[in-house]
């Protein structure tokens, strides 16, 4: 009877399945913003918060998997390689 309200919906079962979800998103060499993470993730049937995901790449992923890039105010970020 898990996720009986949203039908299809999936949840992140622990830290590293997040990270790999949002590390396959990301594209080598693409500089993609929070709302276009998010919106991939919702696409792949994830349920999400873009600022949810936005806080776990600022606390778990930065520095260690991904690289922030400012553009125009905005927050962006890219692989690191």
């Amino acid at each position: 009877m898990r996720n009986s309200a949203v039908q299809g919906a999936r949840r992140f079962s622990n830290t590293a399945s997040k990270v790999k979800a949002i590390l396959e998103v990301i594209q080598p060499g693409e500089v993609v913003d929070g709302r276009t993470i998010a919106k991939r993730l919702q696409e792949r049937g994830y349920r999400v918060n873009e600022g949810s995901i936005k806080m776990f790449i600022y606390y778990h992923m930065l520095h260690r998997y991904l690289k922030k890039v400012r553009r125009g105010g905005v927050n962006h970020y890219t692989l690191l390689s």
